[in-house]
């Protein structure tokens, strides 16, 4: 969105995949801006200045030095930052996207209320996604200037109904002119397997998409290992010691589209008592109260597991 409003922005998503120190989090940042500002058709002089500055952040063990060296504390990291963004003043706007954000500790998450609360020459976006961890750190009591920092829109994505899914399949197709074509009974049969969690949706799209074709229900049957292998990068760490009656009790819990979960909903739902201490020692409930339970793991890991399973979770 930001690409289509403003061509020549500098646009960066930073997928973390492992928690990381708060300078390789920046150099992490720098890094990607790097590789944009130098993919620009017309350097100008500010960013060649911008490009240096960048490219200095480099991190050497736990500790952040700069090259040419010279000596650069952790303390004093932002401002190598800062005399880059002096640099892309001219830029229309600077977007960094945080993808995994729930593995970001507070002091990284610090840094990027850092970055969005300092004086800046370029206009600065930065956005983080990440699943229930992520509330949690910043709703704490300490966190709360950094929640203010973050709380300018805030999007619980959820999962998709099946008009969203068909939506969420065919709008790209006409951003791109593309050839292929979604049929209903295809968009139905991706619904049932996915159940509209968006992160499977894009899997099984990328797996049975074909252009010139006609996706139907047995294309996307038939791309059932192919999206698993898309989806298994982030879910295959997922769940790993878990039993098949695990994964069908999260699968019934995770069908609820609730957060927040009762005695009386496990009971509802026909799964076994002996079942919740289990899954609370997964992970994937948080016991609250007596009686009262908070789902902690996205639904994408049940389906995916008990499609990798072969599992009837009906």
């Amino acid at each position: 969105m930001v690409r289509a409003a403003a061509p020549d922005a500098i646009v960066v998503e930073v997928p973390l995949r492992v928690p990381s120190s708060d300078a390789m989090l920046v150099q992490g940042i720098a890094e990607l801006v790097s590789r944009q500002v130098a993919a620009q058709a017309r350097l100008t002089s500010r960013m060649k200045r911008a490009l240096e500055s960048l490219s200095a952040i480099t991190v050497l063990g736990t500790g952040v030095n700069r090259t040419p060296p010279q000596a650069l504390t952790a303390s004093t990291l932002l401002t190598v930052w800062q005399e880059a963004l002096n640099s892309l003043g001219e830029l229309p706007i600077l977007s960094v996207s945080i993808d995994d954000a729930e593995l970001l500790k507070a002091p990284q998450i610090g840094i990027l209320k850092t970055m969005v609360e300092s004086v800046s020459p370029v206009p600065l976006l930065v956005s983080v996604a990440g699943g229930p961890d992520l509330m949690e750190k910043l709703t704490q009591r300490d966190a709360s200037p950094i929640l203010r920092a973050f709380s300018g829109a805030v999007f619980d994505i959820g999962q998709f109904d099946l008009e969203e899914t068909r939506e969420a399949l065919e709008a790209p197709l006409t951003g791109m002119r593309a050839s292929g074509r979604w049929e209903a009974e295809g968009v139905q049969a991706l619904y049932h397997l996915t159940h509209g969690y968006p992160y499977l949706v894009q899997c099984f799209a990328a797996a049975a998409y074909k252009d010139h074709q006609r996706i139907g229900a047995g294309e996307v049957r038939a791309a059932i290992p192919e999206a698993l292998r898309l989806a298994s990068s982030w879910l295959d760490r997922e769940l790993t010691t878990a039993s098949n009656e695990d994964i069908r009790a999260f699968a019934k819990i995770a069908g609820l589209d609730k957060i927040e979960l009762r005695s009386s909903d496990f009971l509802r739902l026909g799964v076994n008592s002996v079942y919740i201490p289990r899954l609370v020692s997964l992970g994937v409930l948080k016991h609250l109260s007596r009686g009262c339970y908070e789902l902690r793991k996205a639904p994408a890991i049940a389906y995916f597991q008990a499609l990798r399973r072969g599992l009837s979770i009906e």
